[in-house]
């Protein structure tokens, strides 16, 4: 009799066990990975390649006139790439270096609040929201800028291409 109780216990347990809900996701934080906005004297922008002179009013521009939005001492600036694509560049306003990783594309129907791109100026975070290069997960892709305009992928939630809901980051 003993070990029929054991057995049922030990069934109710292990069901139990399978019914408690998955802890949530945690993702990352603009919080986490603070930086000090830089404040110094804004170099001018590196126009070094034929495809960033056939755009220099924009950045010319963005140096003059826009704030530093995303890891400290970047300008990202958004250049159009399709109806549902955008290429986010990053500007350094310390070197004037701008760099480019990938294109951001297909989110749909969305309202117009809608941001492909969020960032922080406090911040090393970013996160594109899409495509990457009209390729893989469809979903929020969060991303650690470097002080060279570098990116380290941190993590990718697959939202199947909905983005009607707001994107919440702290």
């Amino acid at each position: 009799m003993n070990r029929l109780l054991f057995r049922t216990l030990a069934a109710a347990m292990l069901v139990a066990c399978y019914a408690q809900p998955a802890p949530a996701e945690e993702l990352p934080k603009f919080s986490d990975h603070k930086v000090t906005v830089y404040k110094g004297k804004r170099a001018k922008p590196r126009l070094d390649h034929e495809f960033w002179r056939d755009r220099s009013e924009t950045y010319r521009g963005a140096m003059e006139d826009d704030k530093i939005n995303a890891g400290g001492r970047f300008i990202v600036v958004i250049l159009p790439c399709g109806t549902e694509c955008q290429a986010p560049t990053f500007l350094d306003v310390r070197t004037g270096r701008i760099t480019q990783h990938f294109v951001v594309s297909d989110w749909g129907n969305v309202s117009e609040a809608f941001k492909p791109v969020v960032s922080r100026a406090d911040s090393r975070l970013i996160v594109f929201r899409g495509m990457r290069n009209e390729e893989g997960i469809n979903g929020n892709h969060y991303y650690l800028i470097d002080d060279n305009g570098g990116l380290k992928h941190l993590h990718t939630t697959d939202t199947k291409g909905d983005f009607s809901a707001a994107l919440k980051v702290k």
